[in-house]
């Protein structure tokens, strides 16, 4: 067995439930954290683990893991939580039915959408967490009582716990979680990131511990960055003095995460291999690449013959990932792109394709103007790059050749990200496409950017 097989399931009436796995595989194509929406496959087991809730009790509550198979080939698992009522007895339509030890025959229900199942579920890991969870920082009655989720999530489910968030992992693998790999690392000493509150594990068959969520502060009185940046370009505003200082918050995490795991190098003809074969995946998939994909290629082709510094970063790291508040910026969901498995995503990796992530999300941002063509909104989104690199680079020299060929490999991503989650928002990585197609076709040099 591998580190990634899942092949014993507790309960094998369950898992071999063929119509329970093809409701649970309908009901991920309407939910916005599944990643495998547009990809054809199957549910080809539910793997559940423990309840959480005392045994024989109805409503249950569990975690099962479900392995998805997709007809390329792909594997990936994803963590559900699933709620069982007595037949009839659930909040709305059941997914399905099964014969659960203990209990007979039960609904099946997607606990995270029942209000009453999300409090059960954070209540009883307070209260009793057994071996699944392992607190830092109990929470209040209180918070307990008005646990709820919050909707606006893209590829997790995020549940309010008052002054904390209780982020359930939803894509899985053996091993830490990224995220909370990071927050555990950074101890809390961060100015510019949460706090940990809690972890939740579980068991995987090969006998290694997988994250399955996490508990984290949560920052008071902030804004989205992606509502404040859009809000901003809309209106007309300036927003350098805040990408700026976003900047400043970037660097001192990426100082932080260097001192926590380390930095190395890696060649650039590497890097530039591996863009380019996301690439070719990218519009063997999203046919509209197809006609930019050798002036691309040459733009990633001036990493060639480099040694790139590398350490952990981000990996994900756009507006949506950022907090404003009154005492700065705090920077959140260090998972890395959901694309990716763990370890691509555990990799070092040069800072600047953090800093592309930035580039490319003014670029969104920039489509709130009411004409995102306009000189107008072109310069907003010109000025926030470049004030968000002057803050990042301090004294540094600005390596463009590494920035441009980081954009572009994050635009390719999004172009088919965006096809597959939200066609009608692809016109924006393929706007930035046509745009760089110029740039990446020569060999842009370093250069300083002055403060």
């Amino acid at each position: 067995m591998t580190d990634h097989d899942l092949t014993e399931a507790t309960d094998p009436t369950e898992s071999t439930d063929e119509a329970l796995r093809a409701a649970w595989w309908g009901h991920l194509q309407t939910v916005r954290w599944f990643g495998g929406k547009g990809s054809p496959g199957t549910i080809s087991r539910l793997t559940p683990l423990d309840f959480y809730t005392p045994e024989g009790v109805l409503p249950a509550l569990r975690s099962e893991i479900a392995t998805i198979d997709y007809d390329d080939g792909r594997t990936e698992y994803y963590h559900l939580l699933a709620a069982y009522h007595a037949p009839g007895e659930g909040p709305s339509e059941p997914l399905g039915e099964a014969d659960i030890s203990g209990l007979g025959r039960a609904d099946v229900h997607d606990a995270t959408e029942d209000e009453a199942s999300v409090v059960e579920f954070v209540r009883v890991l307070d209260e009793n967490p057994r071996a699944a969870m392992d607190w830092r920082r109990h929470l209040a009655p209180d918070e307990v009582a008005g646990a709820r989720v919050w909707r606006g999530e893209q590829s997790n489910t995020t549940i309010v716990v008052g002054a904390g968030l209780f982020k359930l992992f939803r894509r899985v693998e053996p091993g830490p979680n990224l995220d909370a790999e990071v927050l555990t690392a950074l101890d809390g000493t961060s100015a510019a990131t949460p706090a940990l509150w809690g972890r939740l594990t579980g068991p995987w068959p090969s006998g290694q511990t997988t994250d399955l969520g996490m508990v984290i502060e949560r920052v008071p009185d902030v804004t989205d960055g992606w509502e404040l940046a859009s809000a901003a370009c809309a209106a007309g505003e300036d927003f350098t003095e805040r990408a700026e200082e976003l900047g400043r918050a970037l660097r001192r995490v990426h100082r932080e995460l260097a001192d926590a795991f380390g930095t190395s190098t890696r060649p650039g003809d590497e890097i530039a291999a591996t863009m380019i074969r996301r690439l070719d995946a990218a519009a063997a998939v999203a046919g509209v690449l197809d006609p930019h994909v050798a002036d691309l290629r040459r733009g990633f082709a001036a990493l060639e013959g480099q040694q790139v510094a590398t350490q952990r970063v981000h990996g994900d790291f756009h507006l949506g990932q950022t907090l404003a508040g009154p005492h700065g910026w705090t920077i959140i969901d260090f998972e890395g792109e959901p694309a990716k498995t763990a370890a691509e995503r555990r990799e070092p990796d040069s800072v600047w394709r953090d800093v592309a992530g930035m580039m490319r999300s003014f670029d969104y941002a920039r489509s709130a103007h009411s004409d995102p063509s306009s000189d107008a909104a072109k310069n907003w989104a010109e000025a926030s790059r470049r004030a968000f690199c002057s803050g990042y680079c301090g004294p540094k020299d600005f390596r463009g050749d590494l920035l441009s060929a980081y954009e572009v490999d994050k635009a390719v991503y999004e172009v088919v990200y965006e096809l597959r989650n939200r066609p009608t928002w692809v016109s924006i990585p393929m706007r930035a496409i046509l745009e760089q197609t110029q740039r990446a076709a020569g060999s842009p040099e370093s250069k300083e950017v002055k403060e």
